[in-house]
């Protein structure tokens, strides 16, 4: 009997986060659940342990690669090797939920090539959410799929009028279920020289091809946080890898959406601004940065004469940010670099300084205007 679903674990040297994975995962296999784990030569012992695991069940599956090639190469070889009809893919550090099994095998029948579901972030090494099962379907129209298309291309947020899609994570390949065959027929890999944000570019050729979508709101995934992840470590290289990104996602724009001269606007102040603020993060400003303070104040003025940068900065509309990021870039735009030391340093003074003013903007804005404050934070004058 072949399987109708296969889970993908891309595994590298997350040895203290994988047991968890992995006995989360565990009690899902069966004749209809395969589970396939890529090890990408990790030299922490995550090899052996994936080994371990196999030995427990006949329906794990264990690939090692002889040297370490990448996140792309490893779901590119999930992709390849996964016999199920419904694909979801995990990172090695996380979690799936008691009620996994059930809702995945509800799926069988639903024609669509993609499904959305929640996800949860969490610490702890057990999955201690309970999912809702028997929630509806909801099918997303081809407007829907177009607009996460582009805020993945541009990086601008996804503006949806239904508020039942707001907490969809559409960026990432995981809490989401991919016909397998739909990938296949249309030739959707990951762009194995990608070396970061692999999934932004491979969801937007899938939102582009995709015919057919639904969301159900159930939590199928647990992502964990943790300090050594790849979005919270030191980066001594980031900045080539997002110059691939930004070369392709301008490439994705032009080719899907020409003559839409506000998606490059967007992309100017959305992903290029980001990824200035993410080179700042995780690599200058980090507190693993080994060069010394003047070593640092040099790569920071060097980091802004990057051509895209200094056009960001030169055209910086600051009401595109919330407040925290807006401190930053403008701190970036003056050269502020012993301020920013302060800011990404001790992150309390970010958090304070966005607090205090969301508050004067909000007493100046009750109490000389008249404005009221909705539920989603945006300020209106009631009629009187």
């Amino acid at each position: 009997m072949s399987p109708s679903i296969s889970i993908g674990v891309a595994v590298y040297n997350v040895k203290a986060y994988l047991s968890a994975c992995l006995d989360s995962i565990l009690r899902h296999t069966s004749e209809e659940i395969e589970v396939l784990v890529v090890d990408d030569a990790s030299c922490d012992g995550s090899g052996g342990l994936c080994d371990s695991y196999a030995k427990r069940s006949p329906f794990i599956r264990v690939i090692h690669f002889p040297y370490n090639c990448g996140i792309c190469a490893v779901r590119n070889t999930i992709l390849r090797e996964a016999t199920g009809k419904w694909l979801f893919f995990v990172d090695g550090d996380d979690l799936l939920p008691e009620e996994f099994s059930a809702v995945a095998k509800s799926l069988l029948h639903l024609p669509y090539d993609l499904i959305f579901f929640d996800y949860i972030s969490c610490q702890e090494q057990v999955f201690r959410h309970t999912a809702s099962i028997g929630q509806p379907v909801i099918e997303l129209s081809p407007q829907v799929l177009e607009a996460y298309c582009i805020s993945c291309a541009t990086g601008a947020p996804c503006r949806l009028a239904d508020a039942r899609l707001h907490s969809v994570r559409y960026t990432s390949v995981w809490a989401k279920a991919y016909r397998r065959a739909f990938l296949l027929e249309q030739n959707l890999w990951f762009p194995e020289k990608q070396e970061k944000s692999q999934d932004v570019l491979f969801n937007t050729l899938v939102y582009y091809a995709c015919r057919s979508a639904a969301y159900i709101p159930v939590v199928m995934y647990g992502y964990r946080k943790h300090p050594n992840s790849v979005c919270n470590r030191y980066h001594s290289d980031f900045l080539p890898g997002m110059e691939q990104l930004m070369e392709r996602n301008l490439a994705h724009i032009t080719e899907f959406f020409p003559g839409r001269e506000d998606l490059l606007d967007d992309f100017l102040h959305y992903r290029v601004a980001g990824i200035l603020l993410d080179t700042m993060r995780l690599s200058i400003f980090h507190p693993d940065n080994p060069m010394k303070y003047h070593q640092r104040r040099q790569a920071f003025h060097a980091l802004l004469e990057y051509p895209r940068f200094s056009e960001c900065l030169a055209n910086l509309d600051l009401t595109c940010y919330w407040l925290e990021r807006q401190f930053l870039l403008n701190c970036a735009r003056k050269r502020r670099f012993f301020l920013l030391t302060l800011a990404y340093r001790y992150p309390w003074i970010l958090k304070g300084y966005g607090g205090i003013m969301h508050r004067k903007k909000y007493w100046k804005a009750k109490w000389m205007w008249g404005y009221h404050a909705n539920e989603t934070g945006q300020y209106y004058r009631p009629h009187l």
